[in-house]
């Protein structure tokens, strides 16, 4: 039997039906005569279109592109070439220079610099200058100074694939919020996503951090704003009672808060474990968690539960005296840590392999619940 009848008999639902008129049909597909060659990968009785085992020949251009100008690796463009099937169609690097004049006009000049923006987005490589990008620049350019827009460009250069006439509601949006002058400009450079997000998620975010008592002049104003850009009123208030259930007063909640305005983002979930484990398994205060904000924001699984065992380890081999931790441990960096509380100890291979077993034992109990 042909490969092409295994497939039809594959394709025809086995019902009492069509049984008769699917063995009248096999026995007439042998004398079927293809001029062309089927573009279907037979191999498992998969009708899966194949994909193409090489870069068609007419990407050569954008591949020499990227992997001599731009810097990119070979594993690197294929990702590029899978993520923007756009360019696998340019024929002509005219366009590509002309982005990259445009870069360096920005002040991105580096090569790095241009790396990051084209893994960020390939399609910003293969947009028209002129309607896509040049024209953008030039809106930007009446109110944002030039380093804020490099910085822009850099951060998020995903804008420029939203029109034109979009970019201008926001920015006339953000005008009647009040921001104006220096601070749009800051603020833009700071957080490029409120030229493409919608109007509702700016300017709720912007009620809530109002409400939090942050100045829309602020340095801290566009932090937050990260955190919590299109986070919904509910969720935002679910997370402040979160800390509040946690025996944060409310004005303890109000510091943390200005200290460290990531935490606003957290899951309500994640705060729970790590204020948890700091205050009860540690042992640290309250009052340690405000002082130094971003301890709950710390990775639990790769920092302060490993560090946490180092220290317990210490304490048993009598070479910790300190009654209690100190939140320095966990805000030191993995060298200063390693360097000062396991390299220099004579037991530093045992206090090494601790280190690292926390680290591994975490990472498969949390692989297992998500199973």
């Amino acid at each position: 039997m042909t490969s092409i009848q295994l497939i039809w008999q594959r394709l025809i639902p086995k019902v009492p039906l069509l049984s008769h008129y699917l063995s009248t049909v096999t026995h007439l597909l042998p004398s079927l005569a293809f001029t062309v060659k089927p573009h279907i990968n037979f191999a498992n009785f998969c009708t899966q279109i194949a994909a193409p085992s090489t870069i068609p020949p007419d990407s050569r251009v954008v591949k020499e592109f990227l992997l001599n100008k731009v810097g990119l690796t070979e594993e690197e463009i294929t990702k590029t070439f899978r993520r923007c099937g756009y360019l696998l169609y340019a024929k002509s690097g005219q366009n590509l220079d002309e982005v990259l004049e445009l870069l360096n006009s920005c002040g991105l000049t580096t090569l790095a610099q241009m790396r990051k923006v084209v893994l960020r987005n390939p399609y910003f490589v293969f947009r028209g200058v002129e309607i896509n990008i040049q024209s953008k620049l030039r809106l930007l350019r009446t109110f944002m100074k030039e380093e804020d827009i490099s910085r822009l460009v850099y951060r998020n250069s995903k804008i420029f694939n939203s029109g034109e006439g979009r970019m201008r509601e926001a920015i006339a949006l953000l005008q009647r919020l009040g921001v104006e002058g220096q601070a749009l400009s800051q603020l833009l450079a700071k957080e490029p996503r409120l030229l493409s997000v919608s109007e509702e998620k700016v300017t709720e975010s912007f009620k809530h951090i109002e409400d939090l008592g942050f100045d829309k002049g602020s340095k801290m104003f566009a932090a937050v704003l990260r955190s919590i850009l299109g986070v919904r009123k509910d969720s935002l208030e679910r997370r402040l009672h979160c800390l509040s259930s946690l025996g944060f007063s409310e004005k303890q909640i109000s510091q943390i808060s200005r200290r460290n305005p990531m935490i606003l983002g957290l899951s309500e979930e994640n705060l729970r474990r790590h204020v948890d484990f700091l205050v009860n398994s540690v042992g640290l205060p309250l009052d340690d968690l405000v002082k130094y904000a971003t301890l709950p924001s710390l990775s639990l699984e790769k920092r302060i539960i490993p560090r946490y065992r180092v220290m317990e380890a210490l304490k048993s081999m009598q070479e910790w005296k300190k009654e209690m931790i100190s939140p320095r441990i966990f805000m030191s960096t993995e060298k200063c840590f390693l360097h000062k509380y396991v390299n220099k100890n004579a037991d530093s291979s045992i206090l090494l392999d601790i280190y690292h077993r926390g680290k591994v034992e975490k990472l498969i109990i949390n692989k297992e619940t998500a199973q």
